[in-house]
């Protein structure tokens, strides 16, 4: 993960305009974000990779890559410092246009990496604006297309639980520890521990 930070930065530094050198630092730091616990660190790590995706976006509009990095570190941030505090510092339209425009520029990136992006939003924000029933449709449909996303998986499951569809949560999260590890080991791998966790975490509200 070093290696691939410090090549990713160097890149950058070289070419700091570059679409690609951005996203692709913007990458690793969104991978990194994801990995740490909500707070300081997580909003700071987040908060480096949306900026750095705003520079792939500024040198190419119309191409999926900088759109939904720079959505998902704008999430990421959103996680570490609190979605309410997120919501009062106004950043919500900026996720929705990153995350539409990753929408319709391909929302089959990443095994339906965009789809996933926008079905956990639903199910992120607060009262009144939460909506599970919503964030259940996107995550169903993006399985549909893309049947070995575990993390669309994961994501589902916690709408169904949050909807009182506690056999149906249960059964995404068993189709994740039984599924293979696929063309992205570490995601595929970050997923089932994630999911195992869940389980002890929900194994009250399961019964």
């Amino acid at each position: 993960m070093q290696e691939i930070f410090a090549l990713a930065k160097e890149q950058q530094a070289k070419h700091p305009k570059d679409y690609d050198a951005n996203w692709r630092l913007a990458s690793v730091l969104v991978w990194e974000a994801d990995g740490l616990p909500d707070g300081d660190q997580k909003a700071s790590v987040a908060k480096q990779a949306w900026e750095i995706a705003e520079k792939a976006v500024e040198a190419r509009p119309k191409e999926v890559q900088g759109q939904y990095y720079a959505g998902t570190g704008l999430g990421l941030y959103s996680e570490g410092v609190g979605i309410l505090t997120a919501l009062r510092q106004g950043l919500e339209g900026k996720f929705r246009s990153y995350s539409l425009a990753a929408l319709r520029i391909n929302r089959d990136f990443l095994d339906g990496g965009p789809l996933v992006l926008w079905g956990r939003y639903f199910f992120k924000l607060p009262w009144p604006k939460r909506d599970v029933g919503q964030s259940i449709k996107v995550l169903t449909n993006t399985l549909v297309k893309h049947p070995t996303n575990l993390r669309a998986k994961l994501y589902l499951a916690d709408a169904l639980l949050a909807d009182d569809k506690k056999a149906e949560a249960r059964k995404q999260i068993d189709e994740i520890a039984a599924a293979p590890i696929g063309v992205d080991p570490p995601e595929d791998h970050r997923i089932k521990s994630r999911a195992a966790q869940w389980v002890k975490e929900h194994q009250k509200d399961l019964m």
